[in-house]
């Protein structure tokens, strides 16, 4: 009996401490989606090229930055929008 709860007490400790780490991990924060929805709400519509540029954000802004500028998008929303996507 004494086995037992030991090794009960040990299972609840590691279910305790791999919940915590779980419950503790910080969400992502980079989103093509928010990208996307600060140049819809600036008034660029849904383009390929607007999703691809706000795609690479996160680990190329400059290259957001540039395929935004390609499209037309003007250089103070490209790079607000690229912010968003790389946050």
């Amino acid at each position: 009996m004494n086995i037992t709860r030991k090794v009960a007490t040990a299972f609840t400790g590691v279910a305790l401490a791999v919940s915590g780490i779980i419950l503790t991990a910080p969400t992502a924060h980079a989103d093509v989606n928010s990208c996307l929805s600060y140049l819809e709400s600036m008034g660029y519509p849904f383009t390929t090229d607007h999703f691809y540029g706000c795609y690479h954000a996160e680990k190329d802004w400059m290259l957001c930055y540039d395929i935004l500028r390609e499209a037309n998008v003007h250089y103070g929303v490209a790079a607000r929008a690229c912010d968003y996507g790389a946050m």
